[in-house]
């Protein structure tokens, strides 16, 4: 977890803590395809692992056909059309972005564990892991401070992401199967990581140890300049931010269960605040709720959306396909 860095390492307007995926990688917040992880000024980035849409998949949509794209378009509407009474409910559209989230999330946890899995024993050991992210086996000392900084910053890392693989491991084979490295590489979808999710973000962040996140903590290394007369904007969002949304119980600073409500993203929200938006944006005759013409008639609004997941669902056919 890392803040107000960049990847470089340099000074950014980001307070958020950022999950370090394998490698170190930030996980992407979810957002459109291709977007970069959101500061504080966009949104607290949540542990979330939102997928690019790859360059063949987006040519390959980018190929279809506006009668082809319409098909697609048309059998996804009547999946989400959970009732099949031919109109979506804010619950139905709510529904099936979650499911979305989920999907993608897995399958891109799944993908990973194919390719780190070399023998293919069904097992991601700690070693495999390690020759297919770092093409070689690291094994730091944990009591030894490393002198060059950044040779320190990836030893903490390297030490947090073996922490993280060895608590994901439930059973007594030292090595992952693929729900147990969803696990690892996701552990806000899983509620055995939750308190692993939450001792990892005290430490970033409880700088003195009592076991709460201050504001001054919240806000981390930053430090107003002595000649500007007030914070900047950002500064200023964070603190409203940490007031009225993460501090419950308005006690000045983050408890544990506080502290998820940062650093886990709230999915369900999320989804409810879009298939709300969608239905306000595209609902013609006030029914709060959409119809096949409706979404046909705002389909650009509609395959920008993460109702679709920003299109990816029109080429993916688990989606799209006509069930039978």
């Amino acid at each position: 977890c890392r803040v107000g860095r960049d990847p470089s390492g340099s000074s950014c307007p980001t307070l958020c803590p950022v999950w370090t995926g394998p490698g170190g990688g930030p996980l992407l917040r979810r957002g459109p395809a291709g977007a970069l992880p959101a500061g504080p000024a966009g949104g607290a980035g949540p542990l979330t692992g939102r997928v690019a849409v790859p360059q063949e998949e987006a040519e390959e949509y980018a190929r279809l056909s506006p009668e082809e794209q319409q098909r697609r378009l048309k059998n996804i509407v009547k999946k989400i059309d959970a009732d099949a009474d031919g109109l979506l409910s804010e619950d139905e559209l709510s529904s099936w972005i979650q499911q979305s989230f989920k999907h993608y999330v897995t399958q891109e946890a799944k993908q990973h564990f194919s390719d780190y899995d070399k023998d293919g024993d069904g097992l991601v050991s700690w070693k495999e892991y390690n020759l297919q992210m770092y093409d070689r086996v690291i094994d730091f000392d944990e009591n030894t401070v490393l002198e060059d900084q950044e040779e320190e910053s990836f030893r903490q890392l390297h030490l947090k992401e073996k922490k993280r693989f060895e608590k994901a491991n439930r059973d007594d084979v030292p090595a992952l199967n693929v729900d147990e490295y969803i696990a690892f590489e996701h552990p806000e979808e899983v509620e055995y990581m939750t308190d692993f999710v939450i001792q990892e973000a005290l430490e970033e962040h409880d700088k003195d140890g009592d076991g709460f996140v201050s504001l001054e903590e919240f806000l981390g290394d930053y430090r107003r300049d002595p000649t500007a007369r007030e914070d900047p904007e950002w500064i200023l969002v964070e603190k409203d931010r940490f007031v009225n949304d993460y501090d419950k119980d308005h006690d000045g600073k983050l408890n544990p269960q506080e502290l998820l409500s940062w650093i886990v993203p709230n999915n369900q929200g999320i989804a409810q605040e879009e298939a709300v938006h969608l239905i306000e944006e595209m609902d013609l005759n006030d029914d709060k709720k959409l119809s096949e013409a409706e979404i046909l008639k705002n389909q650009d609004l509609f395959l920008n959306s993460e109702a679709t997941d920003y299109g990816r669902q029109l080429h993916d056919e688990r989606f799209y396909h006509e069930e039978l």
